[in-house]
């Protein structure tokens, strides 16, 4: 990937502060937070707090990361951190606007804003539910023009105009960044929400609803649902563990007749051991991109990834409430063997550690946030991007 030369100087100084990061982890080990998992957790949250923005991490990510803010800004809000995800969310929009960019994945070192490695099929669609989470409406009023423009932009761009399914004749970036991105049912899901993210707020005219017509559950049920699970991508049968949870945490499906045989599948399938959650129970190396397959192999693929973990934890409790305190019991286990929130685990459940020893999984992740809002709130409502449509609902828990 080609490196834009207004974003060269940044990415270079982030890669030296990576290495330096490296050195010091492979001689004086990780940060350890001490206590029990609540503070542990809450004190990674705090490390990831710069005084004007939240970031990712405070090591190798320590920028601002739309999809990592924007999926965990409704546990941080419940969690009390309100002010500081507007603050976040401001700095972003000041940033872009004040670039003249369209929105971007990350804004890296000395406020460059760029895409890894391709532009976001979720970039917007989080972005605007983490607004909506964070009830910035004033911030939305404010950048209202830009706004507009990124949601048509963003149409264009990823939307079929024929079916309303993202293209697949382009690569997105997705959660799974480090793979190649198409059509599949992480991004379809990120059309679904930005359209009903839309429709429900009133914010601006909707250049989806024609695809949807308040029936934002249609086009993946019709084109990835199989018998009891979702399947990764168009004209892929692979499962992935992302296509089971996404359309659940985003609020996008919430019908318990589709939500439990589908975490049922993931259990059933080893996509929880030996925690949740993997993306793939085993390796597909065809599908990461040149930079992951030869330095960073099967970092994205069949090891563990925490984002997902406490997304699914959010929504297993609201068809398995005992098979979700006995998961959360095991995440505990290890945050306070640990004493961090890890980025992605290996097989063994420690962290993860690339075969050359190049890099090392991050800790204290911004994203522990989902997980420390199930530890405190076990019976609330899950704190999804959006609210499930109601006849997707039980009775709902109580806190």
């Amino acid at each position: 990937m080609a490196i834009a030369p207004w974003i060269a100087p940044a990415v270079l100084a982030e890669y030296t502060h990576n290495a330096g990061i490296r050195l010091r982890r492979q001689f004086r080990g990780h940060t350890r937070h001490a206590g029990s998992a609540d503070e542990i957790v809450a004190a990674c949250i705090e490390r990831c707090w710069n005084d004007r923005t939240f970031t990712a991490s405070p090591g190798h990510f320590d920028m601002f990361w739309t999809r990592d803010l924007s999926f965990s800004a409704p546990s941080l809000v419940r969690l009390g951190h309100g002010e500081r995800v507007r603050a976040s969310l401001g700095y972003a929009l000041d940033v872009w606007t004040r670039r003249r960019r369209h929105i971007t994945t990350t804004i890296h070192y000395f406020d460059r804003p760029g895409d890894v490695y391709e532009y976001g099929v979720d970039s917007l669609p989080l972005f605007l539910a983490a607004l909506r989470a964070a009830d910035a409406e004033e911030l939305v009023e404010r950048h209202r023009p830009w706004l507009e423009a990124e949601v048509a932009h963003f149409v264009d761009r990823v939307v079929d105009p024929a079916t309303g399914l993202v293209r697949a004749d382009r690569k997105f970036s997705a959660h799974r960044d480090t793979v190649v991105n198409r059509s599949n049912a992480f991004g379809n899901t990120m059309v679904a929400l930005l359209a009903k993210t839309i429709a429900e707020t009133g914010w601006f005219a909707s250049p989806l609803e024609r695809h949807f017509a308040g029936d934002y559950d249609r086009l993946l049920l019709d084109h990835f649902w199989v018998d009891d699970h979702f399947r990764d991508a168009l004209g892929d049968e692979t499962v992935s563990g992302e296509a089971n949870i996404w359309p659940f945490y985003t609020g996008v499906i919430g019908d318990p007749a589709i939500v439990a045989p589908a975490l049922a599948y993931l259990d059933r399938h080893g996509f929880c051991d030996p925690y949740p959650l993997r993306y793939e129970t085993s390796r597909r190396p065809e599908r990461e991109v040149w930079l992951t397959r030869h330095v960073l192999p099967d970092y994205q693929g069949s090891t563990v990834w925490t984002s997902l973990g406490a997304m699914y934890l959010q929504v297993l409790r609201t068809v398995d409430p005992v098979l979700e305190a006995t998961e959360r019991a095991r995440y505990v286990d290890w945050i306070e063997r640990d004493g961090t929130f890890w980025e992605v685990m290996d097989a063994n459940g420690q962290n993860w550690v690339s075969p050359r020893w190049i890099m090392i999984g991050e800790e204290s992740m911004l994203w522990s946030a989902i997980f420390l809002d199930v530890l405190r709130h076990p019976l609330a409502p899950p704190a999804y991007l959006s609210e499930p449509v109601a006849e997707a609902l039980e009775a709902p828990l109580v806190a």
